[in-house]
């Protein structure tokens, strides 16, 4: 079991669910309690200082699960669906330069809801999004990148919300490079069964976002969260689990719980 937690690059000052504080910090505590991987939040691809990071990676044994566009909707509102022209291209441009930061650091990629909303409207429709896609899918093939898809409940997007449903989509569209980022607290709403899923679908599986109902520390809320560790192990899952939970009541408080429950739960010691 490979533990992950999210990061924010400095040039963000939005509440998300991520360490906040500089690197210097949030690595070597990362690295002392139980942690492998850093999922990386960008908001401008431009900003992050490689060297100074891939250093910081490597004095710490710690390396990249994934980069994520959370402060990129979050502060700067930006989607690749939009009716807005420079919101729309924007919003690719800094997806291209965070394919080549993948390709730098040897990460996947991941899309939650950057890709935006569909509406019965020009540049937002389904297609439109599939050819973004598409695009991306091809710059990151040659550049050895995975793109992740994050299927999200309703009540959070209007498309992709299933696994079944975003399978099928990338199946259909004959993505090469596109596989699934699978969030437990999305799959509790969306899945008739979080276990069935992961089974059926485990060669689409690219990362683990890891919570338990509510955005809680696993074993905290009503997810069975034993028998989804368990699951992975019988799949033969050897990818990471990258906390997406509330950041309460602080940070560390809650990276540390969460290590350590997860390890308390897993059932290969």
């Amino acid at each position: 079991m490979k533990l992950s937690f999210p990061v924010c690059i400095p040039d963000t000052d939005e509440t998300i669910m991520a360490w906040r504080q500089n690197y210097e910090e949030s690595f070597p505590w990362l690295a002392g309690n139980g942690y492998e991987g850093i999922e990386m939040l960008v908001r401008d691809p431009a900003e992050v200082q490689r060297d100074q990071l891939l250093a910081l990676l490597q004095k710490n044994k710690l390396q990249i699960s994934a980069i994520g566009t959370t402060p990129m909707q979050k502060k700067d509102h930006l989607f690749l669906l939009s009716e807005n022209q420079e919101i729309r291209e924007e919003a690719w441009k800094r997806l291209e330069s965070l394919i080549e930061l993948g390709a730098f650091f040897h990460a996947p990629v991941l899309i939650g809801k950057y890709r935006g909303m569909q509406k019965d409207a020009d540049h937002c429709r389904m297609e439109d999004l599939e050819e973004i896609i598409r695009k991306a899918d091809k710059k990151a093939s040659k550049a050895g990148v995975t793109l992740l898809i994050e299927p999200q409940n309703s009540d959070n997007i209007n498309n992709l919300n299933t696994i079944e449903e975003t399978v099928a989509w990338i199946r259909r569209n004959r993505f090469m490079n596109t596989k699934l980022l699978m969030d437990i607290f999305h799959m509790d709403k969306t899945e008739k069964s979080i276990e069935d899923s992961l089974r059926t679908y485990r060669e689409y599986i690219g990362m683990i976002h890891m919570a338990d109902s509510e955005r809680k520390v696993p074993g905290s809320g009503k997810i069975n969260i034993p028998e989804i560790l368990q699951t992975l192990h019988e799949i033969g899952y050897q990818g990471f689990l990258s906390m997406e939970i509330k950041q309460e009541p602080d940070t560390k408080s809650v990276a540390a719980m969460s290590a350590r429950a997860l390890k308390d739960m897993d059932g290969e010691k």
